[in-house]
């Protein structure tokens, strides 16, 4: 496929939701179509999720991946069987995930674009999820410059600001968009920039992902948490909900101190207290375990791997023990909550780069870096065996 001329369908037309196309490659558990439906993984927003249809057979879509010669679309092994070179199959998105993803995508814009010109603050890093975004900023706000940030977004998209996609080649981006475009510069062949309304104190943005045609479409913004650097924002439905419980939640508790002064504070602290004895016993056991691993452990790939049901073991604990770990160990330990985590000792085993699969394969949120990494498998009906799954698929 032809990269340099090449205008995907998620840019062009990011509302359309199927689309006849041909398979033009296939890889294993990979195949290459002629049109570009599915957005891929990248800049902070996960991939599309959809199926592929032929003879009234359907393949699941589980991920897409951007490479030189195009985009490749990660299928289940489950009927993978019938599909092959050259014949003509249906596309159809996961819309409700795709929509969700162009609401969030667009507020981040929004909530950068304000953050700029109100403050003069840059965007350094951003996340997103299901009506979620999280952001990370270069300087700390105070709570009133936050609430002004949230105004001044909500007020935009209640007047309905136009989200406009534009698409040109290398040369006229770098004529007439490349100084006054904020954020990084782009060296594609073909570049996508995304307009924030029209006339003076409009926003413009080198980005590839998939956004709404009107600010409007987000219903509003809504602050989650924020920390040092950190913002934490919901969107739409999720954002109302969030704040409805929040309230709820603030009036049980205006209540109940009303009502019990003293002993509500004396009962806070024994509930910390026993919390603090729980840790201290958890951690004590994770260590005698983690000094025994090597006897838990078996090889795959010729890497020495251990995997752990702990449901009552949490982050802070894992991190704790994990200190005194031997060397060339890759551990996999699914804990509370459901959040599986990832602690490698080994140098050529990455706990990221195992976590990123997973996350690609489940479309779930996580994170970390190379040595300690963690996803929310909630809906994964065995995410150890899945884990396993993934490192025979490795090469070391």
């Amino acid at each position: 496929m032809d990269m340099n001329n090449f205008s995907p369908i998620y840019w062009s037309a990011p509302y359309q939701r199927e689309v006849v196309a041909k398979i033009i490659g296939i890889n294993n558990n990979e195949v290459q179509v002629d049109k570009a439906l599915f957005y891929p993984s990248g800049g902070g927003q996960l991939s599309d999720l959809g199926i592929i249809v032929y003879q009234q057979q359907e393949v699941k879509v589980v991920g897409i991946e951007k490479r030189e010669d195009g985009n490749w679309l990660q299928i289940d092994p489950v009927g993978n069987s019938i599909l092959e070179e050259g014949i003509e199959v249906l596309l159809k998105l996961d819309w409700d995930r795709r929509y969700s993803f162009m609401k969030s995508h667009s507020s981040q814009h929004l909530i950068s674009h304000v953050l700029k010109r109100l403050f003069d603050v840059e965007t350094l890093k951003a996340n997103f999820d299901d009506e979620k975004i999280d952001i990370e900023i270069s300087r700390n706000l105070s709570e009133a410059e936050i609430l002004e940030v949230l105004q001044e977004s909500n007020r935009l998209i209640n007047e309905g600001a136009e989200v406009i996609s534009i698409i040109v080649d290398k040369e006229e981006y770098k004529r007439k968009y490349r100084d006054v475009a904020r954020g990084k510069i782009s060296n594609e062949n073909k570049v996508r920039l995304i307009q924030l309304g029209e006339g003076e104190g409009y926003d413009l943005t080198c980005c590839g992902g998939v956004h709404i045609k009107n600010l409007s479409e987000i219903k509003g913004v809504f602050l989650d948490s924020f920390k040092g650097i950190s913002l934490k924002f919901f969107i739409n439905k999720h954002g109302i909900d969030s704040l409805n419980k929040q309230r709820i939640l603030m009036i049980n508790l205006e209540d109940v101190t009303a009502k019990r002064g003293e002993k509500l504070v004396e009962m806070l602290v024994n509930k910390l207290n026993e919390s603090k004895i729980l840790h201290e016993g958890n951690l004590r056991l994770l260590k005698m375990i983690f000094s025994e691993i090597a006897s838990r452990s078996q090889e795959i790939n010729g890497k020495k791997m251990v995997f752990l049901n702990l449901p009552e073991i949490d982050r802070q604990t894992l991190q704790a023990a994990a200190r005194e770990l031997e060397k060339e160990f890759f551990i996999v330990v699914l804990g509370r909550n459901a959040i599986l985590y990832f602690i490698s000792t080994n140098e050529k085993l990455s706990a990221k780069e195992i976590n990123d699969k997973i996350i690609e394969k489940t479309g779930s949120k996580g994170g970390g870096n190379k040595g300690f990494a963690q996803v929310n498998v909630k809906n994964i009906e065995d995410p150890l065996e899945l884990v396993k799954e993934v490192l025979t698929m490795f090469n070391y």
